[in-house]
């Protein structure tokens, strides 16, 4: 019993020493994954959707927590991340309008705050700020 309390006193320091124990155990890591060069959560995927033109566009998460989005030339090469700044902890979603263009949507995800956040892409290309849901807020600018 002696050399049971021994080794395990021994175990202990050890581990103190080490800095290794149950309440260090560190919470569970993300996991990322790479596309095109650019890290973004694995667990959150990558949203894409054609444009009227033919153009691929992506959307990530990136290990920043903004979203970021790539999209596809005619010759097939593809322009390079960009960031859309925001902070999200979903995945993106793309919504079409029934009937509309596929080049004019929107894009939403959940941000820090709980709620649904989106951005509307019209169909020349520009895209609005970030916005709450109109759910929550219905009183703000894209809202009907």
């Amino acid at each position: 019993m002696r050399r049971f309390k021994s080794a395990l006193t021994a175990v202990a320091a050890l581990a103190a020493f080490a800095g290794v124990g149950a309440a260090a155990a560190p919470a569970q890591a993300a996991t990322y994954c790479t596309t095109k060069g650019q890290k973004y959560f694995c667990a959150y995927g990558i949203a894409s959707t054609q444009l009227d033109n033919g153009t691929t566009e992506q959307f990530v998460v990136g290990s920043d927590h903004a979203v970021w989005t790539n999209w596809s030339y005619p010759d097939g090469s593809w322009n390079g991340w960009v960031s859309m700044g925001g902070w999200v902890q979903s995945q993106v979603t793309i919504g079409h309008f029934q009937g509309g263009s596929l080049s004019y949507f929107t894009i939403e995800a959940i941000g820090s705050d709980g709620n649904v956040w989106f951005r509307l892409r019209d169909s020349n290309g520009s895209w609005s700020p970030w916005q709450m849901s109109c759910n929550v807020s219905p009183n703000a600018p894209l809202c009907p």
